[in-house]
Parts: structure tokens; C-alpha cells; sequence
């Protein structure tokens, strides 16, 4: 490596879709030190793909989905040796396997981000999560360090047995030029079929088991007597969108839900959200969370994950129990009822992501570990 080279960094992530990972590297290219090169390795076709066009990002396409590919790991170590990558930036459990791995073909250094833990994983078999943990641990000490995105993600690999000065904390941030205050979108409200003057609230997520939107969906239905005419938009995708419109007929709440999908233009939605709410059964971080902050949207999420980092339950929003539609509808039915309380709230919501949150913050930390780890590289041999 010749004095005054740009640091290569190699990115491996195993899901093309839109989700915190996925956003997670989309900032840290958009914002990170020119003094870094970076280089990107998709396990799968997707929306990234597009969003990576946007941005000028080359990339290349390696599956590495299904069961462990010899092929991939030989792809992946090639292109360490062909570009010369001094450190592999892992995202996801299938691509820090595979990415710690090439390391140890090509004495790279691998830096694994944990956006979810392997506990969480829970619609899983539990034999082939067990399976899962005992790798995470074996191949550990391959690993120079995992940058966790909260400290429920921290505590959850030093109970897997992971030495604690590997572990370092640096919570996701929010882009505050993207995402700030504004006015509502008229046409927009109007294009999703908001009736003017009702009380709206919404949740934003994949559609699966531990996002636990149905639990928002029975709230909703909790609330029907005392605010007939408030709906709600559930924007995402996922296996379950199916299943959550079946309940939301079950439910007698299918006029109340919108389903927009998954939407590119997400800074649009929150001002149109008298309430955003996270109601997941154990949420990593909650990036979407400090983004209704910053739009200063008062926010309600559970008590679980890495909510408990950043909010202060009834100064900057709310936390509830997981799992507890009735203690979630009680807390709506809180911020709607008493609008100058929710204002309070929100406005505590917004002063919280200015300071604590800001995405420049996130990232410089995250170029110092690679900094940090460029340094403690030497003689790299790629053959």
C-alpha cells in the first residue's frame, strides 16, 4: 500500500432490499471520508441496486444466498487479491461469514456491523439458530471488530461469549438534511386516500414476525369507538402483508389501514403522521425512529432493543410494553388526546436527534475503526 493510497474497503451485504442495513450503507458512501475507496459485493438482485446507480457506486453481484458457497468465498477472495481491499465491512450474518473468511484467505481485516442479532432471528428453526450462534463464536477471533448499533446488540454477543474489546458501540444516525421538519404533502395525503382531517398514524418496516405490525393493527382496532375516523399507514413490504390484511378484515379495521408499499420517498411520509409508532417485539437500533424524531413527528415505540437507547419515556416519546396492543393503544390515545403534550414531545424528539444522532457523527466514528484497523495492517499478501 503506497503512502497517501485512498483505504480500499470492500462491503459485503446479503439482502438487496430496503431495510436499516441496507440505508445503513447507502449513508456511509454517501458520507464517508474521501480518504476511503469503497467497493461493494451484493448477495442478490434488488432496489439497492438502483440506489447504488444513484449514488455512482460501482458494485458486483456474488449469491451467497442458501447454504454456505464455496464458490462465493472464492469469488470474494479473487476480488480482495484483484482490487487490493484492505478491509471487508460485513453486513449480515451469511456475508460476515463469508466476508471473515476471504479475510483469512488474504489477511484483509474484517469489520462486521451487527444490525440484527442472531437471537432475534426468531422465526427460525431453533436448532439451525443454535447452529448459527456456534459458528458466530468459533469464527469470532477472525473478526477485528463489531461495530454494534445499540447496546441491546452489544450485550447479546458478550452473552454469545464474544470478548468485550471487540465490541463497540456506534448508533446509526439520521441525515438532517434529508430528514427535518416540513409542511405535509397535500397530493401525497391525498394520492394514499388520507380523508382530510383525520388523525393519522403509521409504523414503517419489513413485514415480518418480530416488526410485530399486527399488534399495531389490534391497537387500532382498541381505538375505533374513541376516534372513528383515525387511520393508519403501514409502508413496507414483507412475507406477512397478506396475513395483516387478512387480520385487518378480521379485525373490522381494513377502511382504516393503507398499505402504500415500499417507498422511496419515506422524508415524505412523516409529516403526514400525527403519531409514528414502532411496535416491534425487539427492535436492533430504530433508525426509523429517529427519523419521525427528526421530521419532529412524536414518536411511541416498545420498550425492547434499541429503543431503550434513545428514547426517555414522556420527555422525547413514549415506550411501551412489548407485545401489548392495549398499553400501545392507551399511548396513542395519550399524544392525540393532549396535542400540546405531543408537541412537547416531539419537539424533545427533534432537539434529541440534533444533538445525539446526526448521521455526519455516525459515520466519522465508523472511518476512525477504519482507520484505526488500516494501521494495524502491514504487509498485505494477497497471493
Amino acid at each position: 500500500m503506497k503512502e497517501g493510497s485512498p483505504i480500499r474497503i470492500l462491503h459485503l451485504i446479503d439482502s438487496a432490499g430496503v431495510a436499516g442495513g441496507q440505508r445503513y450503507l447507502l449513508d456511509l458512501l454517501r458520507h464517508s471520508d474521501p480518504s476511503f475507496e469503497h467497493h461493494v459485493v451484493l448477495s442478490q438482485a434488488g432496489p439497492l441496486e438502483e440506489m447504488l446507480r444513484d449514488q455512482h457506486c460501482g458494485y458486483v453481484l456474488i449469491p451467497m444466498a442458501g447454504k454456505f458457497s464455496f464458490s462465493a468465498l472464492r469469488k470474494i477472495r479473487q476480488y480482495l487479491h484483484d482490487e487490493k481491499i484492505q478491509i471487508v465491512h460485513s453486513h449480515g450474518y451469511r456475508s460476515n461469514l463469508q466476508g471473515r473468511l476471504a479475510c483469512a484467505l488474504t489477511r484483509a481485516r474484517n469489520i462486521a456491523t451487527v444490525h440484527v442479532s442472531l437471537y432475534d432471528y426468531i422465526d427460525t428453526p431453533l436448532l439451525t439458530r443454535r447452529f448459527y450462534l456456534l459458528i458466530e463464536k468459533m469464527t469470532s477471533f477472525l473478526v477485528s471488530k463489531y461495530i454494534c448499533i445499540s447496546t441491546a446488540m452489544r450485550d447479546d454477543f458478550r452473552k454469545m461469549g464474544i470478548r468485550r474489546e471487540k465490541l463497540l458501540v456506534i448508533h446509526n444516525g439520521v441525515d438532517l438534511a434529508v430528514f427535518h421538519p416540513r409542511t405535509a404533502n397535500e397530493a401525497l395525503s391525498r394520492s394514499l386516500g388520507i380523508q382530510g382531517n383525520c388523525p393519522v398514524i403509521g409504523t414503517v418496516g419489513r413485514m415480518v414476525t418480530e416488526k410485530k405490525q399486527i399488534d399495531l393493527m389490534e391497537a387500532l382496532s382498541l381505538l375505533q369507538e374513541r376516534w372513528p375516523k383515525l387511520q393508519c399507514l403501514f409502508i413496507g413490504t414483507g412475507p406477512l402483508l397478506g396475513r395483516l390484511e387478512h387480520q385487518a378484515e378480521q379485525l373490522g379495521v381494513a377502511g382504516k389501514c393503507l398499505f402504500p408499499g415500499v417507498r422511496t420517498d419515506i422524508a415524505e411520509f412523516y409529516p403526514l403522521l400525527d403519531v409514528f409508532i414502532l411496535p416491534s417485539r425487539r427492535e436492533p437500533f430504530g433508525l426509523v425512529l429517529l427519523e419521525a424524531m427528526a421530521s419532529k413527528v412524536p414518536v411511541i415505540a416498545t420498550a425492547a432493543g434499541g429503543p431503550l437507547d434513545i428514547i426517555q419515556s414522556g420527555s422525547n416519546g413514549l415506550l411501551v410494553p412489548p407485545s401489548n396492543p392495549r398499553e400501545l393503544a392507551a399511548g396513542i390515545d395519550f399524544l392525540l388526546s393532549n396535542p400540546d403534550r405531543a408537541k412537547v414531545v416531539a419537539q424533545q424528539g427533534y432537539e434529541t436527534v440534533r444533538k445525539d444522532y446526526r448521521i455526519q457523527d455516525t459515520i466519522r466514528k465508523v472511518c476512525d475503526v477504519y482507520r484505526f484497523t488500516s494501521m494495524m495492517i502491514t504487509g498485505l499478501n494477497y497471493q
